[in-house]
């Protein structure tokens, strides 16, 4: 039995919009908690449990829309983290100088 194929124009336009609204929020609760690492810790589990939702919709979906909807959910949180690992250098060494 052969899985559908995904629609990555699809999957990538879910995660696009999903991974706009996340990263909206996330900055949102960032900022509002002043960079608690408290905050930073549960939007990292947060993300986590986005991609774990997503993974479990991909394979369990028997349609393409359904896994175009899991890869999308994989792809949301990802969305941001190329800018944010481009912009921790910088932020670490902010926080280690005082």
């Amino acid at each position: 039995m052969t899985r559908p194929v995904v629609d990555w124009r699809r999957a990538t336009l879910i995660g696009a919009v999903g991974g706009g609204v996340f990263w909206g929020l996330t900055a949102g609760a960032i900022l509002g908690s002043k960079g608690s690492a408290i905050v930073v810790a549960e939007l990292c589990v947060t993300a986590a449990v986005v991609v774990i939702a997503g993974v479990s919709m991909y394979r369990r979906a028997t349609s393409s829309p359904g896994r175009d909807f899991g890869m999308g959910l994989v792809l949301a949180p990802l969305t941001g983290l190329a800018p944010l690992l481009a912009m921790l250098p910088g932020v670490v060494v902010i926080f280690w100088k005082g």
